[in-house]
């Protein structure tokens, strides 16, 4: 018995591999450049009025052609900087050691987009390092009990700082007991206080997500040219709170590690869960046993039940047709080939035949899904209840040049739409269409679950990373809407995916190197998600399923047999139409050169899918009003129909450019 192989399939994913492999050449071809920063310095002076000055050296390697460097800056902090300057500094510098005085200037420019300076000293190949020197406005703050100082020395780094030191020193005498400083950074380093310096801070290796924000609090008398706030906060407050943040990153290593096992245990089930449901031993007998189906089962089937089947239930907007033909096939109509309307005649590209059905059966023989298609489709004609198949095409590109017009087929378009909603909401509890798929129960159950467990490990992550409360109240928040809301949509399961995708997106927020298996894990889910069916069908309908596809692969290569058994050319194009593979079955028949004058003599009824008529057929498919959002399209569908409306810098950053 021979099948559709699925070939155009494999070619599909050849292609992806082959634009892949391109894309990677592509990329792997251009020049290879990089840069690291080796070593970075700094010196901080707080000044008696609160402003704060900052010289940085930075040592950088590079291995290709670059123009310079760049130094990012908050936007908020922007607004305080006095002056930002970069130099060349002397052989061997020591930081602290020299002055800029005399030492060559740089070229810098400020860029408001991306927060960022752009210091202009192209580099190749080489060993390089530079000198910064700014001051920020006010960078302190003095209250009545303690000043105060919280300052992030790097942020939206490019790449790791390595080797980095920050010395900040106070303007007057001190005592080390009363200065207390605190790391707010959750990449890591270390900070003192012991002086002198008055706080030191060191890290040898920054990552880029790293800011080395700190916390100073220090006597009053050191910020002397400066007025104390209004606002009152207690010192012993502040260092309580404070005292708490460093307990919790204190014990975050502890706490992560007694959570990475559950993690650990979370991916396998989802694995596992995702192969049982992908290794369906019900789809694999009824893919083993799809050769039983024989080709009387399928001419002797309701077509419009076995699109339902294909489709799993949710069929597209040109499967009205398998309503049609099930009409057809019940007796409740008739068909016949027919001139396209008159509208079509000027149309170089509209087929000059169409389809006429005309019901010739009662209303009370038909069910509640049936009784809608006629009505829906049909209209009275000389006491005649007819339907012309191209009466479904969008308007013609004549049409198409009035405004007014192009209004009126959007209009029909809408209310076509939401007929066709109703028929496959009337199918779906109509026997035997009804029986053939039912929604999964258990997504009732692993939809919420998932989004509860999701929730819950996100903000115990977040919690036990020392994240800001500002983080952690927004996520509780923005994903707890986000986890009901795909609770209740269970059904739909883009809302669980899109649920997940924030929380991968998230959970990448956390600095702790637990973070990766977290993404994992969501991954993982997300997988086991995807295969859970959202329609739970039977072995029949399974085995139905992979014959209908077989066939489909079949015609759309142009044959005309099924399961080693020839077809007749009517039957065969009867079936392309149904299974929505015209295009691909014209082409193919085309090539071979099958001719239908030979056809019409052999038949013993007049030829219904003739060529003119599959011609018709598929551009009335691909011009189908039916186009507003909730309706499904087929892969052949074209967009000349214009119902809808078409649309469509570097990043700065501490590094180089």
């Amino acid at each position: 018995m021979k099948y559709g192989d699925g070939s155009e399939r494999m070619r599909k994913w050849w292609l992806l591999l082959g634009i892949l492999v391109l894309v990677l050449g592509i990329t792997g071809c251009g020049d290879k450049k990089s840069y690291s920063m080796d070593r970075v310095e700094s010196r901080a002076y707080l000044g008696p009025d609160g402003d704060l000055y900052v010289e940085e050296l930075f040592t950088y390697t590079f291995k290709g052609s670059f123009n310079g460097m760049t130094r990012a800056i908050d936007r908020a902090d922007q607004n305080g900087v006095e002056f930002f300057e970069a130099y060349v500094p002397p052989e061997n510098p020591k930081l602290g050691s020299f002055s800029y005085e005399n030492l060559q200037r740089l070229d810098v420019q400020w860029d408001n987009d991306n927060d960022t300076y752009y210091i202009y000293d192209a580099a190749q190949n080489e060993t390089k390092q530079v000198y910064y020197r700014y001051r920020i406005d006010h960078a302190a703050v003095k209250y009545d009990e303690t000043g105060k100082l919280e300052w992030s020395f790097f942020k939206n780094n490019q790449e790791d700082l390595h080797q980095v030191s920050v010395d900040l020193f106070m303007p007057g005498d001190y005592k080390n007991e009363d200065v207390h400083a605190f790391l707010h950074d959750r990449s890591g380093g270390k900070i003192t206080s012991e002086g002198p310096p008055a706080v030191h801070y060191e890290n040898d290796d920054l990552t880029s997500d790293g800011t080395a924000h700190m916390v100073v609090y220090f006597p009053t008398e050191q910020l002397s040219q400066m007025t104390a706030t209004e606002e009152h906060v207690s010192l012993q407050k502040q260092l309580s709170a404070e005292q708490k943040y460093q307990d919790r990153l204190a014990a975050r290593d502890d706490r992560m590690n007694a959570i990475r096992p559950v993690i650990q245990i979370g991916m396998v089930v989802f694995i596992v869960g995702a192969l049982l449901y992908a290794l369906s031993w019900r789809k694999i007998s009824a893919w083993l046993r799809r050769g039983d189906v024989t080709r009387q089962d399928i001419d002797e089937a309701d077509p419009l039940l076995l699109m339902y089947m294909l489709r799993k239930g949710r069929l597209k907007r040109e499967d009205f047709m398998a309503g049609l033909l099930s009409l057809r096939q019940k007796g409740y109509v008739t068909v016949k080939q027919v001139p396209a309307s008159k509208r079509f005649q000027e149309e170089p590209t509209a087929p000059e035949f169409t389809l006429l059905f005309t019901f010739k059966g009662r209303m009370d023989q038909l069910n509640p899904a049936e009784k809608h298609l006629v009505g829906w489709l049909f209209e009275e004609i000389n006491g005649s209840l007819t339907f012309k198949l191209d009466s479904l095409a969008g308007p013609t590109f004549k049409e198409r040049q009035s405004s007014r017009i192009v209004s009126q087929y959007r209009a029909k378009s809408v209310k076509h739409a939401d007929r066709l909603r109703k028929w496959i909401r009337l199918l779906s509890r109509t026997q035997p269409y009804s029986g053939q798929v039912r929604t999964n129960p258990l997504l009732k159950l692993f939809i919420p679950l998932t989004a509860a467990v999701y929730y819950g490990l996100l903000l115990y992550l977040l919690f036990t990373d020392a994240a800001s409360t500002l983080m952690i109240v927004l996520t509780a928040v923005l994903l707890g809407a986000g986890a009901v809301w795909a609770s209740i949509r269970f059904r739909k399961k883009l809302w669980i995916f899109l649920y997940l995708l924030a929380c991968f997106i998230m959970g990448s927020q956390i600095v702790h190197d637990i973070s990766g298996d977290y993404l994992i894990l969501t991954v993982c889910s997300a997988l086991f998600v995807w295969s859970i069916p959202v329609h739970v069908l039977s072995w029949e309908t399974h085995r139905y399923r992979f014959a209908l596809k077989a066939l489909r692969n079949t015609l759309g290569k142009g044959e005309t047999s099924y399961a080693g058994e020839p077809l007749g050319s009517e039957q065969a194009a009867e079936y392309a139409a149904l299974l929505g593979t015209v295009p691909r079955y014209i082409k193919h028949r085309k090539q071979t050169g099958s001719a239908d004058a030979a056809l019409a003599a052999a038949a013993v009824v007049p030829v219904l899918f003739s060529a003119e008529i599959l011609e018709s057929l598929n551009y009335t498919q691909n011009h189908l009003l039916l186009k507003p959002m909730g309706i499904g399209g087929s892969s052949s569908g074209s967009s000349s129909s214009s119902f809808s409306d078409g649309g469509g810098g570097g990043g700065g950053g501490t590094g180089a450019f």
